[in-house]
């Protein structure tokens, strides 16, 4: 039925909003109620049909049951409108609040427009003019940042300039110099101690192989100081309990961390805490950058010592040309450095420290105003020159690349990438081509060149294998003298059994250094007139007992060394 209050038509679904859609909820269960009632009279009729009671019994029984029915009903009644009433104030009370709700919504509605559209136009006058602002705000920034770049190249370039004065005066403290030498050619020493070139070794002296090592290794570790570089095969010089340089390898340097001199122990580490904690780590083995006795002679007797100092030297001839390459300077006439080229440590050392340009001390901070930044900076705070063919200042400079500053850390992705354009060969790689030239030189070594007046009485070879150059250059013709001059490197050459028969003629007192001194040109002293007189002596009575040999035709003046016993 439709309500005459809110004209809607009734149903169960749809929520009363008055007494009328209450009274039309409540319809269907009144129908189902009396449905019910109607079902329960059936019943009682059957079963009075069936059973029968007696007629008082019936009649008050009757009466009792229509009454408790009437008043169950009416209660029920009761309750059912006064939860009808409850829930109609509910949805009443929710319908107000939703429209409280809507009312406070529209307000913030038009309280956001009318920020928006305030907003809006404060947007709309700003951007008035805003490209140039911006621009110029750009413009300002740059021209800081170009300034400021420029005030840091001008004070690294000062750091740079300091650094390599340092490394200059350090290198002629240490009294590094070039010189003529008798070929010819240009040869360097280093506190008064000739540089030995690591393919001559060979003809060296032990004390000059480990004095110009060690200098070289102390200037060097000075010069890595200043400049604030790592070396990449760590050098550890003497200290306490370590009396001697020593170089690690690529792979070990800087892995490690209280190494024991080799060779020997220190008091510390003869503890038994001390054995069983050295027992359980891993020590690297570092090289040595010493010999004690001439190269021929240690290979045959020590020949992992001979390979392990050899492997020292190649490292350390690595370390000078890698630091040549880090700081711009050459190492050698092509872009491709060679086993030749590393080899000569004295002159990258000297090209490196010294160089042809003389370096001047740099001005003091004090003394020198910092410079104005001129008008025309690039991006990186150079100068941009007018012309455009003039270069800007590079990366040539000693003292530029560090890996203690920031400006050019070459531990950077930059740095990285430049290092690895150095085109060095690599150690391991040279140590073997040492080892095998040396070794050659060696083993050839028991083969001589004699001259054609070898033979004579005057210059007569003498039995145990020396080769005694020609004494009479006065009276020699050019030809002569010309052909001695190409035979000179071939007699700087001895056999390892006449360098061990020097040895055993030495008596008690003697070095094995002044053996080879005495009895080589290429010894530790020069060779007095004295000295000279005994051995002319000495050799013009072995060639007296000899004069009756004659010369063994068919070898082309090459002759074998025959050692004694």
């Amino acid at each position: 039925m439709q309500c005459d209050i809110c004209f809607r038509t009734g149903g169960h679904k749809l929520p009363f909003l008055c007494p009328t859609d209450a009274r039309n909820q409540l319809y269907e269960l009144r129908v189902q109620t009396a449905g019910v009632h109607l079902e329960k009279d059936a019943l009682d009729r059957e079963i009075s049909r069936r059973y029968p009671i007696p007629l008082s019994k019936a009649g008050k029984h009757g009466n009792e049951q229509s009454a408790a029915v009437t008043q169950s009903n009416y209660d029920a009644l009761i309750t059912e409108r006064q939860r009808s009433i409850d829930r109609t104030n509910q949805i009443i009370a929710h319908a107000d609040e939703l429209k409280a709700n809507l009312e406070r919504a529209k307000e913030e509605r038009n309280k956001k427009r009318i920020a928006n559209d305030r907003r809006k136009a404060e947007l709309t006058s700003a951007s008035k003019g805003i490209e140039a602002r911006r621009a110029k705000q750009i413009e300002a920034v740059e021209g800081s940042t170009q300034r400021t770049k420029y005030r840091w190249n001008q004070t690294y370039d000062f750091i740079g300039e300091s650094r390599a004065y340092l490394c200059y005066e350090s290198a002629n403290l240490y009294g590094l110099q070039r010189f003529k030498g008798s070929n010819g050619g240009d040869e360097y020493r280093i506190a008064g101690v000739n540089i030995v070139d690591l393919r001559l070794m060979n003809t060296a002296s032990p004390a000059q192989v480990s004095t110009s090592f060690s200098h070289i290794a102390h200037v060097l570790m000075l010069a890595t100081y200043y400049l604030a570089i790592r070396l990449p095969a760590e050098i550890t010089l003497p200290h306490r309990d370590y009396p001697r340089p020593t170089i690690f390898s690529l792979s070990s340097s800087y892995m490690h961390t209280n190494v024991p001199f080799p060779g020997g122990t220190s008091s510390s580490s003869n503890s038994p805490s001390t054995s069983r904690y050295t027992e359980n780590t891993y020590q690297p083995r570092p090289r040595p950058l010493w010999i004690n006795k001439p190269l021929p002679i240690l290979v045959n007797e020590d020949s992992v010592a001979h390979s392990s100092f050899l492997e020292g030297a190649i490292l350390l001839a690595y370390n000078v040309a890698w630091l040549c390459k880090s700081q711009g300077v050459p190492v050698g006439d092509s872009d491709t450095t060679s086993f030749e080229d590393v080899c000569n440590i004295g002159k990258n050392l000297w090209k490196l420290l010294i160089g042809d340009k003389p370096r001047l001390p740099p001005k003091s901070r004090s003394e020198s105003p910092s410079p104005t930044p001129p008008k025309t900076l690039d991006s990186k705070g150079y100068v941009e020159s007018e012309d455009k063919t003039i270069q800007k200042p590079g990366r040539s400079s000693i003292g530029w690349a560090s890996h203690g500053s920031a400006f050019s850390f070459l531990g950077s992705a930059e740095g990285a990438e430049f290092i690895r354009g150095f085109k060095l060969p690599r150690p391991n790689q040279m140590a073997d081509i040492l080892k095998n030239k040396l070794m050659s030189e060696v083993a050839n070594a028991e083969w001589e060149l004699l001259s054609q007046d070898a033979w004579a009485i005057e210059d007569e070879m003498r039995s145990d294998g020396v080769v005694v150059g020609a004494r009479n250059e006065g009276h020699a013709t050019f030809d002569t003298s010309k052909e001695r001059d190409y035979t000179a490197g071939m007699q700087s050459f001895m056999s390892m059994r006449t360098v061990m028969d020097a040895v055993e003629m030495v008596g008690e007192g003697t070095g094995i250094n002044a053996v080879i001194a005495e009895r080589l040109p290429f010894g530790l002293a020069n060779v007095t007139d004295k000295d000279r007189r005994e051995r002319e002596r000495y050799v013009r009575a072995k060639a007296a007992k000899d004069k009756d040999q004659d010369k063994k035709p068919g070898t082309s003046g090459w002759t074998k060394l025959k050692p004694r016993g």
